[in-house]
């Protein structure tokens, strides 16, 4: 079974946000519980890991988004699920996660220290991202093609069991991995 682990990043830039007021945070909260449906934990139906992952100590095994078939200007929670098998942990993860070919804002000069413990997958949450911000227009087919690439990792010094202490970086990463959302409820 996987584990589990929710971490903030550190933050190195000031990325634009999109911001809600405090009074609507609870709202959206409410209502983006009720408007999902229950949907698998991982989507790997329509996922492609390239061949340069065979080649990688780490893999990304799948993508995670919700809702699964998001429409104009949605939210979407975002988890992506690395397997470790290396004999050491593994942390300080880069990631480089595109929307139809564009690269997402928030994801840029980020690092998350989550522990990848070694012989397991483990979910990490990242950044939400909207299905559509200006410059990046919801496409018109309804497809939403979401890509996640490893970009940078260090391994855990033997012995530190929270990641407070990183040795060299791990090398080489694997490829990029995707999953393709469709909208199904057109409206």
């Amino acid at each position: 079974m996987a584990s589990t682990s929710l971490c903030m990043p550190s933050r190195t830039s000031n990325t634009r946000r999109r911001a809600l007021s405090p009074g609507l945070i609870p709202l959206a909260y409410v209502f983006g519980l009720l408007a999902v449906p229950p949907v698998s934990a991982l989507q790997t139906a329509s996922a492609q890991p390239t061949p340069a992952v065979s080649q990688s100590s780490l893999r990304i095994v799948g993508i995670a988004v919700q809702p699964t078939n998001p429409g104009p200007d949605t939210l979407c929670r975002l988890r992506i699920r690395l397997l470790n098998p290396r004999k050491g942990s593994v942390s300080d993860l880069h990631l480089r996660v595109t929307g139809n070919g564009q690269r997402l804002d928030n994801f840029m000069n980020d690092s998350w220290r989550s522990l990848l413990p070694p012989g397991k997958e483990t979910d990490v949450q990242v950044f939400n991202f909207w299905s559509s911000e200006v410059g990046r227009p919801y496409a018109s087919d309804g497809k939403l093609v979401i890509e996640g690439r490893l970009t940078g990792a260090r391994s855990v010094v033997h012995g530190s069991s929270n990641a407070a202490a990183l040795a060299d970086a791990i090398k080489p990463l694997p490829g990029p991995f995707s999953v393709t959302l469709t909208r199904t409820d057109r409206r």
